[in-house]
């Protein structure tokens, strides 16, 4: 028997003493009055007077002994069926319990698929459901970790041979070699710094989903405008002014993700961006006239470090930015969705809540 079950028949029998305690009190006090009420009575009947000796023996006067032997008789017997009818009950719950502690030790040694059967529909099967969902919840975090240390240790590994590769070459090459070669190193010093800074905001991001991003009124077209223009985009909108509420700094960052990523696939032909607004939203539309994206793979492209097939290092890119416009997407109560583009090519739509104009000042 395990010691919750002990304790629970413990706190029974406790129960059960104390009834029986003040049951037996209850019987005194009443076994007394009517030897009172039999002895005035017997007085009255024989005129006053009576001799001690030839009362009669009420039932109440039984001996002590032998009324605390029929309580604890009585006790004993409801102790029995008691204990009889409560043993399933407890068993079952403490079975339940045991199995919850196993399945804690077990997922704290290591083995994040651990879960819990649940059974019934009391706090002990609230208290499974809940372990099963934490777990759940461990278990995707520590999986999303170890494919973002693996995806990044082998995007990190790519810059890092070519650049050792390079600096070998540099010795004792030509001028025009070595020219070649610095530039070559440039470019992969370069990369690894976006990496970095790319795999550093996935991270901010990822906190920011416990620590909420200090938000105020961020007016869209102007930015628009200022990002276009510098990408060499066309920017199509009828709108004079339109909010949103959000961190201005990470909203140029999705925008600049998404015109990056269309000059990358449709090199030669500028992006087209559509600023729509909605009833109750704001829409960014970044098309190009690239390859386009199949159907089946329209979410998997905002996946971490995923590349269409087809589309490797050559093209650029490590595969972060879309993720990255779906991280700052979901930490302003947006989403981030891929469509085709009629006539060829994909567009990637960006929608965020919108502010109403009276509510554009500026908070937190």
């Amino acid at each position: 028997m395990t010691r919750l079950a002990r304790r629970l028949y413990a706190a029974l029998l406790a129960a059960l003493l104390i009834m029986a305690a003040l049951a037996l009190g209850v019987y005194q006090y009443h076994a007394q009055a009517q030897r009172e009420q039999e002895q005035a009575a017997w007085i009255d009947l024989a005129g006053g007077w009576a001799e001690p000796a030839v009362q009669p023996l009420a039932e109440a006067d039984a001996p002590p002994i032998q009324r605390l032997a029929w309580v604890g008789a009585t006790l004993a017997g409801l102790l029995l069926v008691l204990a009889a009818a409560a043993y399933p009950v407890v068993r079952s719950l403490t079975r339940r319990l045991e199995t919850l502690r196993d399945a804690v030790q077990a997922f704290g040694q290591g083995a994040l698929q651990q879960r819990v059967p649940v059974q019934g529909d009391d706090e002990v099967a609230d208290l499974a459901r809940s372990f099963n969902a934490a777990a759940e919840r461990i278990e995707a975090l520590v999986q999303t970790q170890r494919q973002w240390l693996a995806n990044a240790s082998h995007e990190l590994r790519s810059p890092l041979a070519r650049l050792k590769l390079a600096l070998e070459l540099l010795d004792g090459a030509d001028p025009d070699r070595a020219a070649q070669r610095r530039a070559e190193i440039a470019r992969n010093i370069a990369e690894l710094d976006a990496l970095v800074e790319e795999i550093l905001l996935a991270a901010r991001l990822q906190a920011g989903e416990q620590t909420p991003l200090p938000m105020v009124a961020v007016e869209l077209v102007a930015l628009t405008a200022e990002e276009v223009a510098a990408s060499g985009a066309q920017l199509q909108t009828s709108a004079a002014e339109l909010y949103v509420r959000g961190d201005e700094r990470l909203l140029r960052r999705a925008l600049r993700n998404l015109l990056d990523n269309a000059a990358r696939y449709a090199p030669g032909e500028p992006a087209q961006v559509h600023l729509r607004a909605q009833a109750d939203a704001v829409e960014w539309w970044v098309c190009d006239r690239g390859p386009g994206v199949p159907a089946a793979l329209r979410q998997r492209v905002f996946e971490p470090f995923y590349r269409l097939p087809g589309h490797a290092e050559h093209a650029g890119g490590v595969g972060l930015g879309l993720s990255l416009v779906r991280q700052i997407a979901h930490a302003h109560g947006g989403s981030v969705r891929c469509e085709p583009n009629a006539g060829g090519g994909a567009c990637f739509v960006l929608r965020l809540p919108r502010l109403e104009p009276g509510c554009c000042s500026a908070s937190t």
